[in-house]
């Protein structure tokens, strides 16, 4: 069991203020006893200067031994701490895992049964059936990431358009053009994650049929997505990527996905933005990352 960050730190402020606190009260203890000796030695009453001095051995050694306790208890709760965090997230990321397989076997069976149905047959209860899994990955990887705000994301190359191509394959009914090519320094899993949580929202709250993807830069890699939904009011997209900030009367939703994207591209050095459009309708989003060198 290997210690992060945070509990390495945690753990040497521990030790540090043990130190600090135990330093402090032995060297207050050395300087009482020698006043306390000093005191004994020219006091006419021998006897009251020795209990004075006893009194005072006493006390500091409980004093010490009391720091050292809480001390101790400090660091073993820390580790006990440690220990229950990490077995919460091993039962999360086991769990999740299973659950991520089965979501996804459910999604290959609708996908597999719309091929096959029967073309005059009605095929609505699949497709909802086949949007809801692909909402329910999203919002499965939306908790995973809240659920762990410093996990570690990996800097791995991510190429812009194949990754949107693929992505953009789990909603047949919308258009999405790429333009451009380029390739970022992210963490692919997280990339994913920002790119289902936009077009799932321009789909979903923007009811949007048509989404237009610019890749450019090199250094900087901006990836400018528009869609031809029904926007957002100016007064509300200053508020977009907040935790509960959506557009109101838009069709369900908390806002969180949008929270997630701006959090995942602040940790992978990029940024995230959110605009209006030029011909007024839909929303613009520029989601800037570093470039691969």
């Amino acid at each position: 069991m290997t210690l992060g960050a945070p509990q390495r730190l945690s753990y040497l402020l521990a030790i540090v203020w043990v130190g600090l606190t135990v330093s402090l009260a032995s060297w207050w203890l050395v300087v009482g006893l020698n006043l306390t000796r000093q005191l004994r030695d020219g006091a006419s009453g021998g006897e009251s200067g020795a209990n004075f001095h006893r009194m005072f051995i006493w006390e500091g050694v409980v004093f010490i031994a009391l720091l050292l306790a809480g001390g101790i208890a400090l660091v073993l709760a820390i580790r006990r701490e440690y220990q229950r965090r990490h077995a919460l997230e091993t039962f999360f990321m086991a769990f999740t895992h299973d659950l991520k397989t089965a979501i996804a076997r459910v999604q290959l069976q609708a996908e597999n049964l719309l091929e096959d149905w029967p073309a005059p047959a009605p095929r609505g209860p699949l497709e909802r059936l086949a949007g809801d899994t692909v909402r329910l990955q999203i919002q499965l990887e939306n908790s995973l990431f809240v659920a762990q705000p410093d996990g570690r994301l990996l800097g791995e190359r991510v190429d812009v358009a194949e990754s949107i191509a693929r992505l953009a394959r789990d909603w047949p009914d919308v258009e999405v053009h790429v333009t451009g090519s380029a390739a970022v320094t992210a963490d692919a899993r997280a990339f994913d994650t920002i790119v289902r949580n936009l077009l799932q929202n321009a789909v979903v709250h923007g009811e949007a049929r048509q989404v237009s993807v610019t890749i450019g830069g090199s250094d900087r890699v901006v990836v400018r997505m528009v869609d031809d939904g029904r926007g957002v009011p100016a007064d509300i997209l200053p508020r977009l990527g907040q935790p509960f900030g959506r557009a109101s009367g838009s069709a369900g939703g908390s806002g969180m996905g949008l929270f997630v994207c701006r959090r995942l591209a602040a940790r992978m050095g990029g940024v995230l933005r959110f605009g209006a459009t030029a011909a007024g309708r839909g929303l613009a989003v520029e989601l800037e990352l570093p470039g691969t060198r």
